[in-house]
């Protein structure tokens, strides 16, 4: 096999992989393609709730066939992530691959997780399988940012959205800011969504707004993300959308107060996780180790003013995308970030180099990373 040949294959099955994307957490989403001669004869992307693994949905497809098996002997498996090798809720699919004789198996990058990280590939090739590693690799990482980010670190990747006015505003005096930006840039967040584990705002947010912070773009609607609301105060109206829906959408409430009664709450579905207090706040970092802790490997932060000040200062973004309007609200407006009480250019926060940057309408949207590829913990 060519080099062109395996990256043409790989590449496929990161595209097919990019289907489920927000949807297989705890797990990663994984694409896996299956060759004989080099024409596909199976494909398949992990399941959502991360199971069936991608590899056995793919050898299944094939197995269901008349002379499945022996189409599989001598076969080709290109999958984005190193086959599993260790007993969990399902067998390995690493076992699956020797059981089936595919002879060749192309993999773009190793896997994290410890139960893993090699011990597959080993498996593979103490069977006899030829093994190539590494196609690819920077692509599939960059599709399971959050996945390895939250094994190498135990936080999971957070990405921080501004939609601001050009001069840095998320809305007026009065907090009117319907609508700061365009449709399509609208469109584009509610892509974000559908591709993250959970989205995030704080209390304040959640009261002011009302929002529903699901995906609501067509044909995407059930890959709405989890919902969290990080809250000191508790004093929440129980009719709000997010809810009155919880039942439909998981959604979970961060907080250090553990006086209130949550009862009515939970009876609404909502899940109440407890954290740390630090200078009467919630520790932000303690609070995403808890959504690691519960599955969630990527964070979208959606507003408001104070949550997004306080995970700048605490230095826990991966990821800052900010989408400009050529609007311009002026000084009394509302800050998109609020006072970092810094008192030198020297201290301030250079904690980001840029990615990409393009224009949506009258949109400017910039990305930015860390870069590093994740905040150090």
């Amino acid at each position: 096999m060519t080099k062109h040949t395996d990256q043409k294959f790989i590449s496929y099955a990161l595209n097919l992989a990019k289907k489920n994307l927000g949807t297989t957490s705890p797990n990663p989403v994984v694409g896996c393609v299956i060759t004989k001669n080099n024409e596909i004869i199976s494909t398949g992307v992990t399941a959502r709730d991360g199971r069936p693994h991608a590899e056995k949905i793919a050898i299944d497809k094939v197995l269901s066939h008349k002379n499945g098996s022996q189409l599989l002997q001598n076969s080709s498996l290109y999958v984005t992530l190193e086959p599993c090798s260790h007993f969990g809720k399902t067998a390995p699919c690493a076992d699956l691959i020797i059981q089936n004789r595919i002879s060749r198996v192309v993999i773009a990058s190793k896997d994290p997780d410890s139960r893993v990280n090699g011990d597959g590939i080993k498996k593979l090739r103490d069977a006899g399988i030829e093994v190539v590693v590494g196609i690819m690799e920077k692509e599939s990482q960059e599709l399971n940012k959050g996945f390895f980010k939250a094994k190498k670190t135990g936080l999971p990747y957070v990405t921080l959205k501004l939609a601001t006015s050009l001069d840095g505003k998320i809305a007026t005096k009065n907090f009117d800011s319907k609508w700061i930006t365009s449709e399509k840039a609208r469109h584009f967040s509610h892509h974000l969504r559908a591709t993250n584990d959970a989205i995030m705002v704080g209390s304040n947010t959640a009261r002011k707004d009302n929002p529903m912070l699901d995906c609501r773009i067509s044909g995407l609607e059930e890959y709405s993300p989890k919902r969290v609301i990080v809250a000191g105060n508790i004093n929440f109206d129980e009719e709000l959308k997010i809810f009155q829906t919880a039942k439909n959408i998981p959604t979970i409430i961060l907080t250090y107060e553990q006086d209130y009664d949550f009862t009515n709450l939970k009876n609404l579905g909502v899940e109440v996780i407890f954290c740390q207090k630090i200078n009467d706040q919630i520790d932000l970092k303690n609070a995403l180790q808890k959504l690691y802790e519960s599955g969630i490997n990527s964070v979208l932060v959606e507003g408001g003013q104070n949550l997004a000040t306080q995970l700048l200062k605490e230095n826990v973004i991966d990821e800052l995308i900010w989408i400009r309007n050529r609007k311009i609200i002026g000084d009394d407006g509302i800050s998109g970030i609020g006072k970092m009480e810094f008192s030198n250019i020297s201290e301030t926060l250079r904690n980001f180099i840029k990615k990409d940057i393009f224009e949506l309408e009258e949109d400017l949207i910039e990305i930015l990373v860390s870069p590093t590829g994740y905040t150090k913990t």
